[in-house]
């Protein structure tokens, strides 16, 4: 059996060592020590085909990924106007993403901008905590310093509760 990393072959691959597994133990019984051992073969190039093929999924989901997010570029967070506190202040996102421009013919960079995380598509949210983590504002960042998900995973959990966590203990007392 070849090694490859196409999909489609891996799961022909795993379905047909399942129906020779399935037929060897059957004869086990039978043919008794090389049945045995001819089913230990199949059972190991069947938990190798199906570690490939799990292999092989997340490669490809990494590369969708990583295709989706190279669309954008030059992401930038402000705060036009600062509110009292977290929970009311405005961000405004840009950021630059291949956008298809019917005069060239062709995907372009054009900005676009969002006012708040909560209409941010999420690919460009992706693209904000992984790619560009520097551009979350510090305010935010002070949440979970050093790690940008956790960080924005707080905020928007807050801005939905409407209340920080770390305020939980004064209202609690």
């Amino acid at each position: 059996m070849s090694i490859t990393d196409n999909l489609a072959d891996i799961a022909n691959e795993i379905e047909t060592l399942s129906a020779d597994l399935l037929r060897v133990n059957a004869m086990v019984d039978v043919l008794g020590k090389p049945a045995m051992d001819k089913a230990n073969e199949i059972d190991k190039a069947l938990q190798s085909a199906k570690d490939r093929f799990a292999t092989a999924l997340a490669d490809q989901a990494d590369r969708e990924r990583e295709e989706r997010l190279s669309r954008f570029s030059d992401i930038s967070v402000s705060i036009p106007v600062a509110g009292q506190n977290l929970m009311n202040t405005g961000f405004i996102i840009r950021y630059k993403a291949k956008t298809w421009d019917m005069v060239l013919k062709d995907s372009v960079p054009k900005q676009h901008e969002c006012n708040g995380f909560s209409v941010l598509p999420d690919d460009v949210y992706d693209y904000l905590v992984s790619k560009k983590p520097e551009a979350i504002p510090g305010i935010i960042m002070e949440l979970a310093p050093g790690k940008p998900h956790e960080a924005m995973s707080i905020y928007l959990q807050s801005k939905a509760r409407g209340f920080v966590k770390s305020n939980w203990g004064a209202l609690a007392a």
